[in-house]
């Protein structure tokens, strides 16, 4: 199988994983749903490992970069989830897609040079997220009850959050692959995760637990999650690596067009320019 198709498979199963999170996070809550789709992604990530016999090597003074990504991961996921179950999902994902562009921006902040047409992509991200937010529908309505469980500007706010969240765990992951190794990092992180968003549930005096006639759709959308991470890391093991990336990287497109077609969420014409112009520049920057 090639680079394209691993691509293909991993935005297909992230982006499904997210358009299932605006039901499990309606149903319980954002945070017990995560936690939920935290513990089936743990025990996915595990098995993984020991098929794959890999041993994790703890290195105490890089400690920090995975449990960084593991606690960015939680944040980022839970204002993601937020901004999916406010809805619609046509306007958050597009927005919380936009990430690639900052993470690039901080890549800056560290020393890096970006070439001319990354910056015109990072250009082009930017606005075209603006143009989405700005022109959304704010009388939308789908047929599961309305796009949106609260004001349009909540939802743009809690995308916009997820978007620099996400943006912050792509660079702490990038730091920790090279010290403790892809799976291992995602494993580490996930678990962190998991443990992050358990502290914060009993700091809340929150219940972890999640209702057993949701345990199907959680346990689908967790699996989802990992499977999505592991194709990704299939596809970029060879020549042509970063194909995979960039196909990857539209696993927002999947999650509305899912929403276009089951929620039947619409779009402006304006916002239609918006969402291309968004998924254009997070090819090319996911692509360099």
């Amino acid at each position: 199988m090639n680079q394209a198709l691993w691509g293909l498979l991993s935005a297909l199963s992230l982006g499904t994983a997210d358009f299932l999170a605006r039901y499990s996070s309606r149903a319980v809550g954002a945070d017990r749903a995560l936690f939920g789709v935290f513990v089936v992604s743990c025990l996915v990530l595990t098995g993984t490992m020991i098929l794959d016999g890999r041993a994790l090597s703890v290195d105490l003074a890089h400690l920090w970069l995975p449990v960084l990504f593991g606690a960015l991961t939680t944040l980022a996921m839970l204002l993601l989830y937020q901004a999916l179950a406010l809805g619609p999902i046509s306007l958050a994902a597009p927005i919380v897609a936009a990430h690639p562009a900052l993470v690039v921006v901080f890549a800056v902040l560290l020393g890096s040079r970006p070439d001319a047409l990354q910056w015109l992509a990072i250009v082009a991200t930017m606005v075209g997220a603006l143009i989405v937010a700005r022109y959304a529908d704010h009388e939308a309505e789908t047929v599961d009850g309305g796009a949106a469980s609260g004001p349009i500007s909540r939802t743009i706010v809690v995308a916009s959050g997820a978007c620099v969240a996400y943006a912050a765990m792509v660079i702490a992951g990038q730091h920790a692959v090279p010290v403790y190794g892809d799976l291992e990092t995602i494993w580490v992180g996930r678990f962190v995760s998991l443990v992050t968003l358990l502290a914060l549930l009993l700091v809340r005096r929150q219940s972890p637990t999640v209702p057993v006639r949701l345990w199907l759709l959680i346990g689908v959308q967790g699996s989802l999650d990992a499977a999505g991470f592991l194709f990704l890391l299939k596809g970029s093991d060879g020549e042509f690596a970063e194909i995979a990336a960039v196909v990857s990287a539209c696993f927002g497109a999947v999650t509305i067009l899912l929403a276009l077609i089951i929620l039947r969420e619409r779009l402006t014409l304006r916002q239609w320019f918006g969402v291309l112009i968004v998924f254009a520049g997070v090819a090319v920057l996911s692509s360099r």
